[in-house]
């Protein structure tokens, strides 16, 4: 087995457990009985499907046939979950497909948003004018245009209300030239950065990437950049910042430059991951350089959630408010060094509880306050999105930062 997604779900036969490919080479899911899942366990590229049987004929716990293995092996390769050179194959395929295109087609137009340009547009409006919403952006007014923002990325239908107060200070602010949009990796990437040489598509045409930054700022590092491009093509962290920069500034001539970016806080505090903490260090050494050589204005934003907590996330049970008020302190106490502007206070905010509600913008986050030329910030907006009738719970903020 590869990496994948498992959560649990409700059928008309009882709870089942669903697999989910974040890489999206996989298209389709697929759902399996707890019994199902604990054979793909022993799916570890070293066993036999006939050692595996073996082994839980052994364990006398559960029962498992020889024909029901390989069809469960089959069913698997077909749909691209095991790892081998059918995967592999595919990926490098679409990889290339992706790269030649020159442009990233929207991936989440139809569900999380509308494709029409319209009805999108509506939507933003009606975000900005949400109760939750940071009401509509006036004229440019005098903001001096942010250094960076932290935007969430949890889907539009739950959290979008709060991505308008970071986004209403951009809009009333002169816009800056090119815009570095810091987004979580789900699917993990073997160089920890992953930048994204193509433009990208939206409802409201075409967001042109810097390619001009992009090329100085790989030749500035050692590493591929483009090494994991594929991960690009479903993730929704870039995409969604790439939508809503399009309907702000319009046909203004503005540019990204899309990088994800996946590592934890263990990278900071085990020696065992001292070589990746060199990457990092190389990556944020050579951004900062591309950034102070560019002739333009930069500004920079992270596409980040934080906690993610309840069953749904590995949590054994619902939650109750002590629990998320806890949550929430946690975020806050972490934020509180995003505001002051402090990389290595964030690092200690979130290693000092072992990273216990899983902030997925850790890495995200930590780029940006180590390449960023802000001084201080604001939490302008903080909210937990309720993501299952489980009660399980993703938090999300918008905030601004500035020389």
């Amino acid at each position: 087995m590869r990496y994948i997604d498992a959560f649990p779900v409700e059928t008309k036969d009882g709870e089942m457990i669903a697999l989910r490919d974040p890489l999206g080479v996989a298209t389709e899911s697929l759902v399996l009985s707890h019994a199902g899942l604990m054979v793909i366990q022993c799916f570890n590229g070293e066993s036999s499907t006939k050692e595996i049987v073996r082994r839980f004929k052994r364990a006398g716990n559960m029962s498992a046939d020889l024909k029901s293995v390989n069809g469960l092996a089959a069913i698997l390769d077909e749909n691209y979950f095991l790892d081998n050179k059918r995967f592999r194959e595919r990926k490098a395929q679409l990889e290339r497909n992706l790269l030649k295109a020159g442009v990233r087609k929207m991936s989440h137009a139809g569900v999380s948003y509308p494709a029409s340009a319209a009805e999108f547009t509506k939507l933003v409006g009606d975000f900005f004018t949400d109760e939750k919403g940071a009401g509509l952006p006036g004229p440019v007014n005098g903001y001096p245009t942010p250094s960076a923002i932290i935007s969430p990325h949890i889907d539009f239908r739950i959290g979008g209300p709060t991505y308008t107060h970071a986004y209403r200070r951009m809009a009333e602010s002169q816009p800056a030239d090119v815009y570095i949009i810091l987004g979580t990796g789900h699917g993990g990437l073997s160089e920890l950065y992953s930048v994204l040489p193509v433009d990208f598509e939206t409802p409201l045409g075409i967001l042109k990437t810097d390619k001009q930054f992009i090329a100085d700022l790989q030749q500035r590092c050692d590493s591929d950049l483009f090494a994991d491009a594929f991960l690009h093509k479903h993730e929704h962290v870039i995409e969604f910042q790439a939508v809503l920069l399009k309907q702000i500034f319009g046909n203004k001539n503005i540019k990204i430059v899309p990088i994800l970016c996946s590592f934890s806080h263990l990278l900071f505090n085990n020696q065992r991951f001292a070589k990746d903490r060199k990457k990092v260090d190389k990556f944020v050494e050579a951004l900062r350089g591309a950034i102070a050589s560019y002739p333009g204005k930069v500004s920079i934003i992270a596409s980040v959630d934080l906690a993610h907590v309840g069953p749904r996330y590995g949590d054994p049970e619902q939650l109750d408010p002590a629990f998320l008020q806890r949550v929430e302190q946690e975020d806050k106490n972490a934020l509180a060094h995003v505001t002051s502007v402090n990389p290595g206070g964030w690092v200690e905010a979130i290693s000092g509880v072992d990273d216990k509600y899983r902030v997925c913008g850790f890495s995200s986050i930590y780029t940006l306050l180590s390449c960023t030329t802000a001084s201080k910030g604001d939490v302008l907006h903080y909210e937990k999105g309720r993501m299952d009738d489980d009660k399980s719970f993703v938090s999300y903020c918008s905030a601004v930062l500035y020389d």
